[in-house]
Parts: structure tokens; C-alpha cells; sequence
């Protein structure tokens, strides 16, 4: 079975209540909205794949371009959590015997040191004072032109 394929099976089980959401509760409609969402990017770069097949590289590679995409550490994990699902169902199925997404983490961005923030703060507010002295002499000479007429 391709991977495509067990991803629309999921969301259609998940639509009509016999995919559960954590907890054994059913998926609400914006769960469902999410899912689909997150899942058609996987869908699109590995849904030609076969679920067996599908390997942790394929999913790093699948992820490592959205995150080149652009997309936010946290749009990134929830497709990786909608996927962890997928396999979840897979392998309750007996379609896998192993999920390739055991391990894949999404990196955090590290916080800036101190020393960082002062200075990237220092150079704003370098900027803010050199914008405000040159608007500042701006005022001063259209001042000085209207005094002198």
C-alpha cells in the first residue's frame, strides 16, 4: 500500500470516527482540518512511496526541505505528530512492523546569549538615534526656512 494511499484511508476513518484522537476521543473537524493539512505536504514529496518502504532518511529528507521552505519549527512538528499518527494506525493495521519516525526530532532554535541581545538591542537603538537626530535637524532647518521668509 502506498503511503498516499493509507494517509487518505487514515483521514477518511478519522472523518467518520473510527480513527480516534488521543485518549480514545473522537476527532473534532478542525482536528480532522489540521490532519489534512499537515498531512498533504507528506502526502505530495513521499505519497508514491510504499508505507513499508518509507525509511527515517525519507522522512529527514521530506522534513529538511519544509524546514529549508521555510516553515516554522512548529507547522514542522505538527506534520511530524499527524505522521506519527499515520504510522500509529499503520501499525495497529499490521501494514508496518516499525515506524520510520522513531527518533526524528525537530531541532530547537537556540535562544541568543546575553552578550548577543545587548548587542543586536544596542545597534537598534543606534539606528533609532541616528533616525531621530537626522529628523530632528530636518525639523530645525524647514524651521529656519520659514523664520527667514
Amino acid at each position: 500500500m502506498e503511503l498516499g494511499d493509507l494517509i487518505a484511508d487514515f483521514l477518511g476513518g478519522a472523518e467518520a470516527g473510527s480513527v480516534r484522537a488521543a485518549g480514545g476521543r473522537a476527532n473534532t473537524r478542525a482536528e480532522v482540518r489540521e490532519l489534512r493539512r499537515a498531512l498533504t505536504h507528506i502526502s505530495s514529496e513521499l505519497g508514491e512511496l510504499d508505507v513499508a518502504a518509507v525509511r527515517s532518511r525519507d522522512v529527514r529528507g521530506a522534513i529538511d526541505e519544509l524546514r529549508s521552505a521555510g516553515l516554522p519549527p512548529a507547522r514542522v512538528e505538527s506534520i511530524l505528530d499527524a505522521l506519527r499518527a499515520v504510522y500509529a494506525y499503520a501499525l495497529r493495521r499490521g501494514l508496518v512492523l516499525t515506524s520510520p519516525l522513531v527518533g526524528i526530532t525537530i531541532p530547537t532554535p537556540e535562544a541568543p546569549s546575553p552578550t548577543t541581545a545587548m548587542l543586536a538591542f544596542g545597534e537598534r537603538l543606534a539606528t533609532w538615534a541616528t533616525r531621530l537626530m537626522m529628523l530632528t535637524f530636518a525639523l530645525a532647518v524647514v524651521g529656519l526656512a520659514i523664520a527667514l521668509v
